[in-house]
């Protein structure tokens, strides 16, 4: 047959985490691939709101045109029993479509290859490294070699996981969350972030109220909620109906955005960083904090620690798995921990 391509880092997913782990690995000279199954650029629901130390995690300072029209100042907090609560909270805030697209382009230019439209289907494992069949577009499938491949996709795909630890899948998706962006008129500071701890809205951490930017150079309200059950419309509805009223909201939804999660939130491992030659980063390792409503702050980390684990064991004759459980032992055990008290646990 034809020689196959061979690379030193293969990676599924060409989100935050992936681009990531990409950028880092090129830029320390490993020859790399990253593939994005979507065309790029791609819509993204998510937050979209970091604390101001993840530019150090990304190691570069963030373009002003990558963000949003407004940066958040301030926190607003209402709790179930009516009492509120303010404090200076200083984040980013950015649409993940042209976030990660530059977090692509970065990647791409410290050398790594990038293909988007471009599916993961099958690995497996060699003595040496792992045999990977992707399919672009189209095509014909086609394999390629590399001695490391990581699983950065998202919460709903997975694949890598899946095929290595199907016992961690639920049914059916468990929790996710929901925007609605509307164009209108509120009681609203566009500076402020309102968060709304209450079970009725959202069981999975709280629901929200902020300001978003949407490709039409527009500032939209972005309302939401998170859930662990499937509900999540009929508490979205809720919630909706509810900051209409308390924030005299007039206006309509333009936008609805919707994501579901595929580990089973009661899974027990959840947080599970790979074996063999075969590692996971963000989403893949489990690393979703509801505690802190936060999961991009740890995929941009375990991105750059993964990248980290393969050249320390190149340089020192040990596993990258043994590497990158060291690198990334804080942020797995600040995880694990926050998971084992998250809203649901909570009377």
């Amino acid at each position: 047959g034809l020689m196959m391509e061979s690379y030193d880092v293969f990676i599924a997913g060409g989100g935050m985490s992936g681009s990531a782990v990409a950028r880092f690995a090129a830029q320390g000279g490993l020859k790399t691939l990253f593939i994005e199954k979507c065309k790029t650029p791609r819509t993204k629901p998510c937050s979209g709101i970091q604390f101001p130390y993840f530019e150090k995690i990304l190691g570069v300072k963030i373009p002003p045109d990558r963000l949003c029209n407004h940066q958040i100042k301030k926190a607003k907090v209402y709790y179930h029993d009516g009492t509120t609560s303010g404090a200076p909270f200083r984040a980013f805030n950015y649409m993940r479509k042209s976030f990660d697209n530059w977090l692509n382009t970065l990647a791409q230019e410290e050398g790594a290859e990038f293909r988007d439209e471009c599916e993961f289907l099958d690995f497996e494992e060699t003595a040496d490294d792992v045999i990977v069949t992707i399919q672009s577009g189209g095509k014909e499938p086609e394999k390629i070699r590399a001695r490391y491949a990581i699983d950065a996709t998202g919460q709903s795909a997975l694949p890598l996981r899946r095929k290595l630890r199907p016992q961690d899948f639920g049914e059916k998706a468990s929790g996710g969350g929901m925007n609605y962006y509307v164009d209108g008129e509120a009681d609203i500071d566009p500076e402020t972030i309102y968060m709304f701890w209450d079970l009725e809205f959202s069981d999975a951490m709280f629901a929200w109220i902020y300001t978003k930017t949407l490709e039409d150079g527009k500032d939209y309200w972005c309302i939401g909620t998170g859930c662990l059950g499937t509900d999540i419309r009929e508490r979205q509805e809720l919630f909706y109906d509810f900051v209409k009223e308390k924030f005299r909201v007039q206006g309509n939804i333009v936008e609805t955005e919707e994501f579901m999660a595929a580990i089973d939130i009661k899974s027990r491992e959840r947080v599970w960083l790979g074996q063999g030659r075969i590692l996971m980063v963000g989403d893949a390792a489990g690393l979703l904090d509801a505690v802190r409503g936060a999961g991009q702050d740890a995929a941009a980390l375990s991105g750059r620690l993964a990248a980290k684990a393969v050249l320390e064991s190149d340089r020192k004759g040990t596993t990258a798995l043994e590497e990158y459980a060291k690198l990334a032992e804080t942020i797995t055990t600040q995880t694990k921990l926050n998971q084992e008290r998250e809203i649901d646990q909570f009377k």
